[in-house]
């Protein structure tokens, strides 16, 4: 799946959305749920913070399905 989002001078994530689904509903909600707990650090322009916009994958991993492939 593929987020957007943007960091905030203060490094908070605002405006999560999903632009890429994983496919289930519920996957995408808590990748949103988990960056929203995240902090960045923010962008920097002449030496101070600023907001900047970030498209970033995020993968799930099945690991107990991975196991059994192995």
């Amino acid at each position: 799946m593929t987020l957007h989002f943007t960091v905030e001078a203060d490094g908070k994530v605002s405006k999560a959305a999903v632009i890429r689904s994983s496919g289930y509903p519920a996957l995408d909600q808590a990748a949103r749920d988990a960056l929203a707990q995240c902090a960045f650090q923010p962008e920097t322009l002449d030496g101070k913070p600023v907001a900047s916009k970030v498209i970033m994958p995020y993968q799930w991993i099945n690991e107990s399905v991975d196991k059994v492939e192995r």
